[in-house]
């Protein structure tokens, strides 16, 4: 999880902007950032202090198959990480691809909701962080980027327990005419995800307690159930979410703590 987003509070410029970049800190889905056209973009992001970064995520963006993604740090103007160029969109993999059904080159994961990309790092110090973004044939005809999060991520030392429930939430509601015909109004979904934290020792335990308090129910947290799996494993279970319900624990033995959690879909 990266349960406080640095991208927040720091100050951001882009090359382009039908769209401002300000809104990549802000909640709702109908606030993105939109470049004017389909030229390499640059995000730069200062930091309002120096501060440790383990992962960026670009989350619901129209990037293509073709489309890459670069992510670098920064320490007072010198780069001391950097992913290199990564294709922002996973193809589906030969033996899975179907000929004659799918296109060449199709992804495996449009038909997921909120399609975004994940770098993963150690935690490094950085005063700033730069985003590269490449998509110069975007049927789009410019590129767009609804969220970003940074930050230091939390993972405990075990993960969560089996029992993890997924559900997706359709909006969708059934109604009887007069006529007893069914019609189906109103659409969207959102995704809910319990799980299970039933290992924590007194560490893990207080710097999941710190993380959460701080940012309560108001604030946004990426979750990523299965960091690096790839697929539709990981995508399913990876989306922007705040926290449902009050936190706690239970000490159920020797240097043990547990606690279930419920993340709803922003």
């Amino acid at each position: 999880m990266i349960i406080n987003n640095f991208h927040d509070t720091a100050t951001l410029t882009a090359t382009s902007g039908a769209l401002p970049i300000e809104y990549t800190q802000r909640s709702g889905r109908s606030k993105v950032w939109r470049s004017v056209d389909t030229a390499p973009q640059v995000i730069d992001c200062a930091l309002p202090d120096p501060d440790f970064l383990s992962a960026v995520v670009v989350y619901n963006h129209n990037l293509t198959s073709a489309g890459t993604i670069r992510i670098e740090y920064l320490l007072q103007g010198d780069v001391v990480y950097d992913s290199g160029v990564i294709f922002a969109s996973s193809l589906i993999p030969l033996g899975v691809w179907r000929a004659g059904v799918d296109p060449w080159g199709a992804q495996d994961l449009t038909e997921f909701p909120n399609t975004h990309h994940v770098v993963w790092t150690v935690a490094t110090l950085a005063t700033d962080y730069r985003i590269t973004i490449s998509d110069s044939n975007n049927p789009d005809g410019y590129v767009e980027v609804s969220r970003i999060i940074a930050g230091l991520a939390y993972s405990p030392k075990m993960n969560a327990s089996y029992g993890v429930s997924l559900e997706w939430q359709d909006f969708a509601e059934h109604k009887r005419t007069e006529g007893n015909s069914l019609r189906t109004i109103g659409d969207g979904m959102a995704r809910v995800l319990t799980f299970d934290l039933d290992y924590l020792e007194r560490e893990g335990l207080g710097e999941l307690s710190r993380e959460l308090l701080k940012v309560g129910k108001r604030q946004d947290i990426y979750i990523n159930l299965y960091p690096e799996k790839g697929g539709a494993l990981e995508a399913e279970h990876a989306f922007v979410a705040r926290r449902d319900g009050s936190y706690g624990h239970t000490h159920d033995y020797f240097n043990n703590w547990k606690t279930q959690q419920k993340m709803i879909e922003v």
